[in-house]
Formats: structure tokens, sequence, C-alpha cells
């Protein structure tokens, strides 16, 4: 019975450094990639200003059917819409699938982006 308690012991003595250098040496957090193509920022200039993703250009949803030519001249490349809740890049996405736009995705909310990691 000794023998089992200081074995346990012992080899939990022996983990006890490794386990304290992975917790203080956290794995270094992954972004996630962006997906290529055109980000689409459809909220309002005064939202777009207090933050977006890197690169993301900014066509409000009720202008979209008139600016999109100027950023997506191929109606088959892929287009990514967002804006705070989904609704208006829902929106958007209607809009340009009626004009013929083949790939666009609604990928919901800024906020909800930022929390999957994306910049």
């Amino acid at each position: 019975m000794k023998k089992q308690i200081l074995t346990a012991l012992l080899a939990a003595a022996m983990l006890s450094p490794a386990v304290y250098a992975a917790a203080a040496h956290p794995a270094p957090s992954v972004q996630p990639a962006k997906a290529k193509g055109i980000w689409i920022d459809v909220r309002t200039p005064e939202e777009y200003q207090e933050g977006h993703l890197a690169d993301a250009v900014n066509i409000p949803h009720d202008q979209i059917a008139n600016k999109i030519s100027a950023t997506a001249a191929d109606k088959n490349a892929p287009i990514h819409l967002y804006c705070k809740s989904g609704r208006r890049a829902g929106l958007a996405k209607q809009q340009l699938e009626k004009m013929g736009y083949t790939n666009v995705s609604n990928h919901g909310g800024y906020q909800d982006l930022l929390a999957k990691g994306m910049k």
C-alpha cells in the first residue's frame, strides 16, 4: 500500500512541472482565415468608422444596387457581407442575388465576427 502511495506521489510530482509549463505558456491563438473574396460592410458610414474588418469596403445596404459594380463587376466573384446583426446583410444579399450575383454570403454581425477572431 505504501509503495502505491509513494508511486502516485512521485508520478504527480513529475507531472507538475509539465502542467505548470503548459499553463504558463499557453498555445498561441490562431486567427481564423478570412474567406477569400470581397468583404462588404453594409452598415452606415458612421458605424463603419467606429470599426470594421480590415480590407472591408463600406457600401450601405440601401445603396448596394447602385454601387456594387464599382467594387465587384464579376457577378461570380465571392462576396461576403456583414452588418450589425445580419439583417441588413440579408437584405443586401437578396438585392445582389436579384441582380444576378451568384456567390454572396451573409456573415451576420460585426461583433460576432470579432468574437470569432476575425480582424
